[in-house]
């Protein structure tokens, strides 16, 4: 599926060429070996014809890129957008102003445990409308898998993304999420980190992982520090993310 999507994606000009070919076969073949009374309605119903193929083309298309981008719970992005935006955003900046955040809903399995796996999608859908409705049209909030997320922050330093975490962290802790769940309070644990972090790893250690995975790992590497203590935000520091 997903290199289907890539090739839709990067070659929309075959798909076209591809289309353009066909449609100079048929009128060819139309004024070679029909008579010249029908060529004029043959030529409009094949157009007719090749204009629903390709309002169908275009909506099998739409559906392939969301079934490949969009994570079908949520809305959110999933994983594939995630890696897709991250590397063109690493590809982008200049001045080290991207950060990157893992989140992860505290106990959740005895949310599902306790209450069904119902109500726990109620929560992270719930949880996917918090985490969009705060955060900047510029950003990349995603569905990482289970019930962890990501966040993508283009033009962001660490400060900028700590408090960001934070607001949403308190947001959570507060928020009705209804009379039966909300007798077990929702929390989530935060890893973030910025691209001079990861310049700077990179630059003193060596590291099998590329720099798109490297990344993700120091991010992940706060996240379960933060998980330690629960409801908390991290900032990656070398000493004690390592």
């Amino acid at each position: 599926m997903a290199k289907t999507i890539n090739v839709l994606q990067n070659s929309p000009h075959t798909i076209l060429a591809v289309l353009g070919g066909c449609i100079g076969v048929l009128i060819c073949l139309i004024y070679t070996f029909l008579p010249t009374a029908l060529h004029l309605n043959l030529f409009v119903m094949i157009t007719v014809i090749l204009v629903v193929n390709g309002w169908l083309l275009g909506l099998i298309i739409r559906r392939l890129f969301i079934n490949g981008y969009r994570d079908t719970l949520t809305g959110l992005g999933n994983k594939n957008m995630f890696y897709n935006t991250l590397k063109n955003e690493m590809t982008r900046t200049r001045s080290k102003d991207l950060c990157l955040a893992m989140l992860d809903l505290d106990n959740f399995k005895q949310i599902n445990d306790t209450f069904g796996h119902i109500a726990g999608d109620t929560v992270l859908k719930k949880l996917a409308e918090i985490l969009k409705q705060n955060t900047r049209g510029t950003d990349s909030v995603v569905r990482w898998g289970g019930e962890e997320f990501a966040i993508v922050m283009p033009h962001t330093s660490m400060q900028g993304a700590y408090a960001l975490l934070e607001r949403i962290r308190t947001i959570i802790e507060s928020y009705d999420f209804g009379p039966q769940i909300n007798s077990r309070q929702i929390t989530f644990s935060s890893g973030v980190v910025s691209y001079i972090n990861l310049s700077k790893v990179m630059q003193t250690k060596t590291n099998e992982l590329n720099p798109l995975d490297l990344f993700v790992n120091l991010a992940d590497k706060a996240m379960y520090r933060a998980k330690a203590s629960k409801n908390t935000v991290v900032r990656w520091n070398e000493e004690y993310c390592a």
